[in-house]
């Protein structure tokens, strides 16, 4: 797809993107506005090599599962915070 917005316009395609993300999400859990921001973060500016349905799922996962810190959804979760934190040099 072209790029049709000026750089200026940036920052208010990104709101409207996490807004959408979070509409996708109302119907799966009760914590969509921070689903919401934290896939389109991850998805757009973290470079996750996967597609935003699938960062829902384990967003959504996360919420909906136990406290089992062995659970696939928190392990991947995990993993982001690790990687970011690499990346920072912490």
């Amino acid at each position: 797809m072209a790029k049709t917005i000026s750089d200026d316009d940036k920052t208010d395609f990104d709101e409207t993107r996490r807004l959408l993300y979070m509409a996708l999400l109302v119907k799966r859990t009760k914590r969509y506005n921070l689903g919401g921001t934290l896939v389109n973060a991850l998805r757009h500016h973290h470079a996750v090599n996967l597609s935003a349905g699938e960062i829902m799922d384990h967003v959504v996962g996360m919420f909906n599962d136990s406290d089992d810190p062995d659970d696939e959804h928190r392990a991947w979760v995990q993993q982001q915070i690790d990687r970011i934190t690499a990346e920072l040099g912490e």
